[in-house]
């Protein structure tokens, strides 16, 4: 098996808070449309993104940055029909197999995508053979092995990242890698006491939270985002990197 797939539960839970405030999207949001503006500055974006789930990082993105063309694939087809009925550009896809896409992008973001694919560095080869020459690719997924947990398997993760991990797999699939920095590390602590301590696993993966504990949590990950995220730990990677020409 080549994926694992998620629930329907699962992609219900994403599509009711992914085009939301919720912190946890609204701070990896924040990491994602600072690190494409950096990167890209004025250039026409032309975006994938791949694994997109119900949409919601589209929808943000092309509110934020206005992309010149956009289009999603995911290989959840529960999901991809979700986006679509947001009137977003989304289809099924086989990242086994060549990625079937309307247009180059140069930009791409795949966040949350790469722990669910048992071969991932075969995914990351499809998306060079597609994408234009020197594309910007957006990385993010769960970080610090050290707290996988039942919680990882239900929600379909074959692993949980390094650093040294992740820069193997992106060199591995053809891109070279510009930065790479933790997240969450806030969450940290709360992480290792919930799986190492009580071993309770959530029956939701974004519980609800209050709105103050949210503009909190949103405002400690837009901190830590602005401080350059300093500290060696936190519960996601994110990474940017460039197609090799």
């Amino acid at each position: 098996m080549n994926r694992r797939e998620i629930s329907s539960e699962h992609v219900a839970g994403l599509s009711s808070v992914d085009d939301s405030d919720y912190w946890w999207y609204a701070v990896r949001q924040g990491h994602v449309v600072s690190a494409i503006r950096r990167r890209m500055g004025s250039a026409p974006l032309d975006h994938l993104d791949l694994g997109c789930g119900a949409g919601g990082v589209m929808a943000a993105l092309g509110k934020n940055l206005s992309p010149r063309r956009q289009h999603g694939l995911d290989g959840t087809e529960e999901a991809v029909e979700i986006a679509r009925s947001r009137g977003l550009n989304a289809e099924f896809a086989d990242f086994r197999q060549p990625l079937p896409l309307p247009f180059q992008p140069n930009v791409v973001t795949c966040l949350d995508v790469l722990e669910h694919l048992e071969d991932p560095v075969l995914a990351l080869h499809h998306l060079g053979e597609s994408a234009a020459p020197g594309s910007l690719l957006v990385v993010t997924v769960p970080a610090m092995p050290s707290l996988h947990s039942n919680w990882d398997d239900l929600c379909g993760h074959f692993r949980r990242y390094t650093r040294t991990t992740l820069a193997e797999h992106l060199a591995a699939g053809g891109f070279d890698l510009l930065r790479m920095r933790h997240a969450f590390s806030y969450c940290v602590p709360p992480a290792w006491w919930q799986r190492r301590v009580t071993k309770v696993v959530q029956e939701v993966e974004f519980p609800e939270v209050s709105p103050l504990l949210n503009r909190l949590l949103t405002w400690a990950g837009t901190a830590e985002r602005l401080a350059g995220s300093p500290l060696p730990m936190g519960t996601s990677l994110v990474a940017e990197a460039r197609l090799k020409s």
